[in-house]
C-alpha cells in the first residue's frame, strides 16, 4: 500500500504528473540547485544583452521624446508623458519592409499582434493617457530608427482628423515626424518652459 507513494526505481509511475519545472532557476555554479538543469551560457549572455538593449533604449526614448521613464515599476507601461503612456519595444533586427517604407504619418487598418498586444496590456494603467507603442530598430553604425503606433481616433483627437481618414484603425508615425507634429511628450513641459 505504501509503495504507491514513491516513484518506481526506474523512474516515475506511468500516468504520474511530470516533475515540476523551475519558474526561476537558482543557479549554483553551472546548474540549478532546484531542478538540476545545466546552465546554457549562450542563452544567459543573450538574455543579458537583450536586457541591456531594452534599458538603453528606454533611457534614449526619455531623452529624445520626453516622457518620464517608469519601467522599473514592472508593469506594462515603460514611460509616462503628457498625452501618452508608452511601451518600448527594441530589436537589433532590420525593420520589416512594410514598416521601412513608412516615412510620414500613415493610417493602417490593422497592426501585427507584436504591437497590438502591448497596447492592450496598457489599458487601465497610466490614467487617462492614450496608449502608444514605440518600436526601435537598433543597428551598430546606423542611427536608431523609431516608429510610433497610436490608435487613430486618439491621434485625431489631439491633432485633428485629416480629410478622408477614418477614426478606426491606427496611425504609424516615424520618430522624426512625431516630434515635428506632436513635439516632446514631456509630462510637465510647460512648467519647465520648454513648450
Amino acid at each position: 500500500m505504501t509503495d504507491d507513494l514513491f516513484d518506481a526505481p526506474d523512474g516515475p509511475r506511468p500516468g504520474a504528473a511530470p516533475p515540476r519545472k523551475c519558474k526561476r532557476h537558482a543557479w549554483y555554479g553551472s546548474s540549478c540547485s532546484r531542478c538540476g538543469k545545466d546552465r546554457d551560457a549562450t542563452a544567459s549572455r543573450r538574455g543579458r544583452s537583450s536586457d541591456r538593449l531594452g534599458k538603453d533604449q528606454e533611457r534614449r526614448i526619455e531623452s529624445v521624446y520626453g516622457p518620464r521613464k517608469v519601467g522599473e515599476f514592472r508593469d506594462a507601461v515603460d514611460h509616462l508623458g503628457r498625452d501618452f503612456k508608452w511601451q518600448a519595444k527594441s530589436t537589433r533586427k532590420a525593420p520589416p519592409k512594410w514598416l521601412a517604407a513608412i516615412s510620414e504619418p500613415t493610417f493602417v487598418e490593422i497592426l501585427p499582434s507584436s504591437i497590438l498586444d502591448p497596447m492592450a496590456h496598457m489599458m487601465g494603467i497610466g490614467g487617462i493617457r492614450f496608449p502608444l507603442v514605440i518600436r526601435s530598430y537598433v543597428h551598430q553604425g546606423v542611427p536608431t530608427r523609431d516608429w510610433l503606433f497610436v490608435v487613430a481616433s486618439q491621434w485625431h483627437r489631439l491633432h485633428g482628423k485629416p480629410p478622408g481618414h477614418e477614426d478606426f484603425g491606427y496611425v504609424v508615425i516615424p520618430g522624426a515626424s512625431f516630434l515635428d507634429i506632436h513635439g516632446s511628450d514631456e509630462e510637465f513641459a510647460t512648467w519647465h518652459g520648454k513648450a
